[in-house]
């Protein structure tokens, strides 16, 4: 037995199964890093995802509510003068319900809530009088308005989107209203419902109070949310991302944002579980492309593991501390007088440093955005916080390309991807060498510019903006850009505040007509 334990435990196979047992290590202990690094960024990217088409969503509904409203005063101002003919009430009621599919129902009433006309006739509300909140709500505010959801004297959940009828000497004659049953088939769900996913992920909506005013299982309507973990912080604030639980008990990765002329919040969220299935796939092609190379290294120190003595027994010492960064100056220290000894002592070199390419390579990819090689939100909010850790005063110039969802739906996601890659070469040849350019959104930037006061910075915008909007870009031509420009400190404004001023001023300029530079002092 003692014979055959000092025939095992010979020096080179002690070495080889050390190398083998590192191998390994390392190997599991990258493919770790690589997983969590996958994993943070498909969660990350799907949440932006999410944001961003809750975003879409809510100003699409936002834009059929204020046309919805539109159509009503023009009607209501039309039937002013015809409030003393029932048959004239009746045919714009007829018109409005059936010339577009906007509403369930309509209902014109005079200033004392009496129905003069409706549309269907099943209602059987003309001559009476209307008794239910929304009716009398209107009847009191006597303006534009949408209501909140109530239960109508049909029995029907609705809301009611109404315009007030005045006459030329500016009396008040009733109102008109046409009614969406939220219940039934309705023009919102057929906004809301043709974006159903099939990966479990859905929409949808709820008001200030939490009722839920669409949702893909109709039984949902009407009741409130309350067993959702993220829900108050939804209604709180208005827009954003967040990891939840929702009421059935599945973690959801949510995306939501307001629609501004009713309070509603528009939730589009999707199952983390199959937010994280492409990882397989792509640890797969990670595995399958390390373990050649780790394979040949482990061959390689086989081969000259059989003539180890002293050198190797310090190369083995060493090797123990292949974490540590004065390791390689050690084992360059070790005298390897044989080949054997040298050419190992050149291969764990030489793998120490793929292992930190490859985990330079990994930190490089977690910060950098893949389309346009500009660095990222987080490699961003990073140096913003280096910038105020060492008091380095610095600028940030929020930029957006005007139109963009033009360029995508004219010329497809592809040209716009060229788009935005020859922009981001653009602005790295507007910066200097300290500046920073990242990717904040799809077609947002924000480039950091240190040590520059704001009245450079405004110049550096505008000079920016002029390039860019005379650039002729590929099957695009022209484009422009809208910019924001704030700088930091600026009295007692946190990083963060700056950067929402710079964002605001940004928005700024795009509400005042895009293809110019706003700066918030």
């Amino acid at each position: 037995m003692t014979a055959l334990k000092s025939k095992f435990f010979k020096l080179n196979r002690l070495i080889l199964f050390m190398a083998l047992t590192a191998t390994v290590i390392t190997f599991i202990n990258s493919l770790y890093s690589n997983y969590q690094v996958q994993k943070e960024q498909l969660i990350l990217q799907a949440m932006e995802v999410n944001k961003a088409y809750a975003k879409k969503l809510s100003e699409t509904t936002d834009v059929f509510l204020t046309a919805s409203l539109q159509q009503l005063a023009y009607s209501a101002k039309k039937t002013s003068v015809k409030m003393n003919s029932r048959e004239a009430l009746k045919e714009e009621a007829e018109r409005l319900k059936y010339q577009t599919d906007t509403f369930n129902s309509i209902v014109i009433s005079d200033a004392k809530g009496i129905a003069q006309a409706t549309s269907p006739e099943t209602l059987d509300l003309v001559g009476k009088k209307l008794v239910s909140t929304g009716s009398l709500t209107i009847l009191k505010d006597r303006k534009l308005s949408i209501s909140d959801p109530y239960i109508s004297s049909l029995k029907n959940l609705l809301l009611v989107i109404s315009a007030p009828i005045f006459d030329d000497n500016k009396k008040y004659l009733g109102f008109l209203g046409g009614t969406i049953y939220l219940k039934k088939t309705n023009i919102l769900s057929s906004i809301l419902g043709e974006h159903y996913y099939e990966n479990g992920s859905y929409i949808y909506v709820i008001d200030k109070n939490k009722q839920v005013l669409y949702h893909p299982s109709q039984s949902r309507i009407g009741a409130y949310v309350n067993n959702n973990t993220g829900i108050e912080e939804i209604v709180t604030k208005k827009e954003g991302g967040m990891l939840l639980t929702n009421s059935n008990g599945i973690e959801m990765l949510a995306g939501y944002a307001e629609v501004p002329s009713t309070g509603w919040v528009v939730i589009t969220q999707s199952p983390l579980e199959s937010t994280q299935l492409p990882l397989t796939g792509i640890m797969m092609k990670v595995i399958t492309r390390t373990l050649p190379m780790a394979f040949a290294v482990f061959l390689f120190i086989w081969i000259f593991a059989r003539a180890i003595s002293r050198p190797l027994q310090q190369l083995t010492d060493k090797a123990k501390l292949i974490d540590s960064p004065e390791v390689s100056k050690d084992i360059e220290k070790i005298d390897a007088w044989y080949v054997e000894s040298l050419g190992l002592k050149r291969a764990i070199l030489s793998g120490m440093k793929l292992l930190h390419r490859q985990i330079g390579q990994l930190q490089h990819d977690a910060k950098t955005d893949p389309l346009t090689n500009t660095s990222n939100r987080r490699a961003f909010q990073l140096r913003l916080e280096k910038q105020a850790l060492l008091e380095t005063p610095f600028s940030i110039v929020a930029l957006d390309v005007d139109h963009f969802k033009h360029v995508n739906d004219s010329y497809g996601h592809s040209v716009g991807d060229e788009v935005l890659k020859r922009l981001g070469l653009i602005m790295t040849q507007c910066t200097k060498g300290d500046d920073m350019i990242a990717r904040t959104g799809g077609e947002e930037f924000a480039i950091l510019l240190s040590n520059t006061p704001l009245d450079n910075a405004v110049i550096f915008a505008e000079n920016l903006r002029l390039t860019i909007s005379e650039e002729l870009f590929k099957t695009v031509g022209h484009i422009t850009v809208s910019i924001g420009i704030a700088a930091w400190p600026n009295g007692s404004v946190s990083i963060d505040e700056t950067l929402s001023l710079a964002d605001n001023a940004l928005y700024e300029a795009k509400d005042l007509g895009r293809n110019r530079c706003v700066v918030t002092r």
